[in-house]
């Protein structure tokens, strides 16, 4: 089922993260507050735009399905769960590094169990989380 994954394998994807991100996230969420859109404001409150807390789980996503691949067998597996304490802003033009480790495999729930750090390019950790991938039932059975 697990294709050969096993509890401590961790992987890392990095992304400079642009006004565009930023922008586009806004756009399509509804979220246009001035801590991410407006220079002026985030400079006075925030010392600049920061992105969305929300965003991060994506990135977190993105490297967890990094991480398992196709290693997981062809029934295929969902998200089932995220969680994210933001504990430092995320800057527009902060480079950050989102590290995913597998925590634990239970194939009698059919569960994965990741655990994740968002860090910025200068070394503060801005995020902790975890994700629970839920692995789906073929139907033909």
């Amino acid at each position: 089922m697990f294709g050969g994954l096993s509890p401590g394998i961790s992987h890392t994807v990095s992304k400079t993260i642009s006004e565009s991100d930023v922008y586009l996230f806004a756009g399509i969420v509804g979220d246009l507050h001035p801590n991410h859109v407006d220079a002026v404001y985030a400079a006075k409150h925030l010392g600049g735009r920061v992105a969305h807390g929300a965003l991060l789980p994506g990135f977190i996503s993105r490297c967890a399905v990094e991480l398992i691949g196709n290693a997981l067998d062809e029934t295929g597996y969902a998200a089932q769960q995220f969680t994210v304490k933001c504990l430092a802003p995320v800057f527009i033009g902060d480079t950050i590094s989102v590290r995913v480790t597998l925590r634990e495999l239970n194939a009698e729930r059919r569960k994965v169990e990741l655990d994740a750090e968002i860090h910025r390019q200068d070394g503060v950790l801005c995020a902790i989380g975890s994700k629970t991938i839920k692995i789906l039932r073929s139907r033909d059975a």
